[in-house]
């Protein structure tokens, strides 16, 4: 599943209830930047979306609580396929934060709220849908990983230990 050719077509596999406004919203927004929207009930069709687009610029986005499931084995798989997440993290939600990491440490986006995704989809489009391999966290710039912590902190709701 790695690599894309060239002249492909990106695509945009959208993860979570068909019925659901975020998916819709998604699929919408695909459409806007004329991106094929694939979408799935869960990460096991996802998994098998990403096979079928073997080859192709992909990008996933579902919610945290959907592709963390098994223990985030998703981000691992994503990640070897050199295919880009974006994750929404509901605040809400219990037990997510090993999620939200496995997410960033795969090198996915974690939003809080389907409105963000717009400018990560844009820049994926525009950059080729590359991304700089990291393959553990101390490839990280420090800068980087304080922005993350930072942003995983703020999407969480908790305060520092400071």
């Amino acid at each position: 599943m790695t690599g894309a050719s060239p002249g492909a077509a990106p695509c945009l596999i959208v993860v979570g209830d068909p019925c659901s406004e975020f998916v819709r919203t998604m699929v919408r927004l695909a459409r806007e930047y004329r991106v094929e929207a694939v979408s799935c009930d869960d990460v096991y069709s996802a998994v098998a979306a990403m096979a079928q687009a073997a080859g192709r610029r992909t990008l996933v986005v579902g919610s945290i609580q959907e592709l963390a499931r098994e223990d985030c084995r998703f981000f691992r798989i994503a990640d070897g396929n050199s295919v880009r997440c974006c994750c929404l993290l509901d605040r809400r939600a219990f037990g997510v934060a090993g999620g939200a990491l496995a997410a960033v440490r795969a090198g996915a986006a974690v939003v809080g709220e389907a409105g963000e995704v717009r400018p990560i989809l844009k820049e994926w489009l525009t950059t080729g849908g590359h991304r700089a391999v990291r393959r553990n966290l101390g490839d990280l710039a420090d800068e980087d990983l304080r922005a993350t912590e930072a942003e995983l902190i703020a999407l969480l709701g908790q305060g520092t230990d400071e």
